[in-house]
């Protein structure tokens, strides 16, 4: 199985939303059984919920974020994932800071798909802002997805 991890500083706005958006994609594949995603933060509170836009702009995609809980990374979530894709540079280098042995498997998910910069944090904007952000990181992943599925070892 391919476990996936994604970061982003408070896990309530992107890193959830890119773990749900992935879930959804591993869902209507069928490879449930192949792909394991998760998400953290950089600097989480203890199990809060997904901000109200978050959950908003996941229910207008028919995907609900009602059940998520904020999660620190840990250095034992570094070293159970394969791959860890980070919404900014900032997270890499923190997760590279708490486990520089995961070097091999840690991009941010613009670099994994061969673009440059980072997925604008939404937190504390409109509605709009983050449905721009959830619209960019499912782009994104679109773009991701073959590789995803390379590499949980299905063809596709």
């Amino acid at each position: 199985m391919l476990h996936i991890l994604f970061v982003c500083t408070g896990n309530t706005c992107r890193s959830p939303m890119a773990e749900a958006l992935l879930c959804e994609k591993v869902r209507q594949a069928g490879l449930n059984n192949k792909v394991n995603v998760l998400s953290a933060g950089i600097m989480a509170g203890y199990e809060y919920p997904a901000s109200k836009f978050a959950c908003a702009v996941m229910q207008a995609r028919h995907i609900s974020l009602e059940e998520h809980r904020s999660r620190q990374l840990t250095a034992d979530a570094i070293a159970a994932a394969d791959l860890i894709l980070t919404m900014a540079l900032s997270h890499k280098r923190a997760v590279l800071a708490l486990a520089p042995e995961a070097a091999d498997k840690v991009f941010t998910l613009c670099e994994f798909v061969g673009a440059a910069g980072d997925v604008d944090d939404p937190y504390g904007g409109s509605y709009e802002t983050y449905d721009s952000a959830a619209a960019e990181i499912d782009f994104l992943l679109g773009q991701a997805w073959k590789k995803i599925v390379a590499l949980a070892g299905k063809e596709y």
